[in-house]
């Protein structure tokens, strides 16, 4: 916004230095004799008049620079301390050689003579004076404007006036704080511009208990709706640490006026603490007891029914009774992935398989691609992989990443082991089972019957039947 022009400030030392010179011209010629005319006040009404006309020039220089060239160019406003620095300096320059010039001084010799003064009065200035320099520092690097947020040392608020010698801040608790321009250029300066997308961070802790991908929803819908909090970038939420007795998060949004970040809190804070209760969830106290050692228990656990249930319909064991097979459930693993996860990696050695009980996972393969591999099969509940791992011991030869949040449950040959020790025909007719699925999953080439017995005397010779 443009400053607003004064048109006395240009007419008033133009009408005084027309007026002056106006009475000193007729009489500069000294041949002119005027009766009771004291010639002596010539020089000093011809330094009256020098005077008035250099403030006219000033200030027009000033009006021309400041306020059409750079303001109407650039579009910005010239910091009134420089525009005083300018106009002090160009007084200065004018006023000595005008004085010079009318009275015959060598101005140069006073300046000269009067620099020891000059350097006692630097170093009594020296704050001052190193104010005034620093000042003119933070005006021309534009460093932060009226209305941003600043946080240097131990002082942090809103700006509200830059002078050439102290910043104004209003702080958060609406004390003005008085900061001199030489602390705010040798100090750290953290700006937070106004209209512009500040970033908060708040911490909640939450039960362990409770999903992370539950909270981290909640978490980042309650903060989006509140008042001050920026639309432009949306919020998030993300699991920060593990506290003695909470899963910590944090919650980031971002926000144009940086100086109610208070209250944003606050709301935030509030709105968290009810949405966390309607969905029935609990911010632990921070508390320290001793509690003997239990199995983990979670909304993910299944009873020994339903890993048996889930078992008898897995095609591969489907050869296994009911005995064989309620051993093997009784030795399961039961494992949580979350999405993006890789369960298995090619390459890698194993010996046991895995039933898929929710979720889904990927298979992908390694190629040359850009993305070094392509996908070659989706899994979901009740299907397995891994198991020629589990059934010969050969490596990995691809890799299974979650999809979703997964549980998976895992048979070792360890379990295993004691089945086949019994029942030494199952290898026979597991390996069947194997090459059906197989041949149901691919095209094979070559032998098949050949290739079933070439498996089945792999695993045979695995577990030592």
């Amino acid at each position: 916004m443009r400053r607003r022009i004064d048109p006395s400030r240009l007419y008033f030392p133009l009408i005084v230095s027309l007026i002056l010179f106006g009475g000193y011209w007729p009489f500069q010629n000294d041949h002119l004799s005027v009766p009771g005319l004291n010639w002596d006040a010539l020089p000093y009404l011809q330094f009256g008049a020098s005077i008035a006309l250099i403030f006219f020039f000033v200030r027009l220089l000033d009006l021309v620079v400041f306020d059409v060239v750079i303001s109407g160019r650039r579009n910005v406003v010239a910091p009134q301390l420089l525009r005083g620095i300018v106009s002090i300096s160009l007084y200065v320059i004018l006023l000595a050689a005008a004085f010079s010039g009318i009275f015959k001084i060598n101005v140069t010799g006073v300046l000269t003579g009067g620099a020891v003064l000059a350097a006692v009065l630097a170093l009594a200035l020296q704050d001052t004076l190193g104010n005034l320099f620093a000042g003119v520092a933070l005006h021309m690097e534009q460093t932060y404007e009226i209305g941003d947020v600043v946080h240097t040392g131990d002082y942090m608020g809103v700006v509200e006036g830059v002078s050439w010698r102290a910043t104004r801040i209003r702080g958060f608790n609406n004390q003005m704080v008085v900061v001199p321009n030489s602390v705010v250029a040798r100090e750290r300066l953290e700006i937070f511009p106004r209209n512009n997308l500040n970033a908060r961070i708040l911490s909640v802790g939450v039960d362990y208990n409770v999903a992370p991908a539950t909270v981290i929803g909640i978490l980042t819908q309650v903060a989006s709706h509140v008042e001050g909090v920026a639309r432009e970038r949306p919020c998030l939420a993300r699991v920060s640490s593990f506290g003695d007795s909470a899963c910590v998060y944090e919650i980031k949004y971002f926000t144009r006026d940086y100086s109610g970040r208070d209250r944003i809190d606050a709301d935030i804070r509030k709105a968290v603490w009810y949405a966390l209760r309607r969905n029935g969830i609990s911010i632990p106290f921070p508390i320290r007891a001793f509690q003997p050692y239990l199995p983990p228990t979670g909304e993910h656990q299944i009873s020994p029914e339903e890993v048996f249930k889930r078992l008898r319909a897995v095609d591969v064991l489907e050869p296994m009774s009911d005995e064989a097979l309620q051993t093997i459930a009784a030795a399961v693993k039961m494992h949580f992935y979350s999405r993006g996860e890789a369960i298995l990696r090619h390459g890698t050695t194993g010996d046991s398989m895995f039933v898929v009980n929710t979720g889904s996972v990927t298979v992908r393969v390694p190629d040359d691609s850009l993305t070094g591999w392509h996908q070659v099969a989706e899994l979901g509940p009740g299907t397995v992989f891994g198991e020629m791992a589990l059934l010969t011991g050969e490596m990995r030869t691809a890799d299974v990443v979650a999809m979703t949040d997964v549980v998976a449950l895992e048979i070792g040959k360890d379990s295993l082991a004691p089945v086949l020790e019994v029942q030494p025909d199952l290898a026979g007719a597991i390996s069947h089972q194997i090459m059906q699925r197989r041949e149901h999953l691919q095209s094979l080439r070559g032998d098949v019957e050949q290739e079933e017995l070439t498996l089945m005397s792999r695993i045979r010779s695995y577990f030592g039947l």
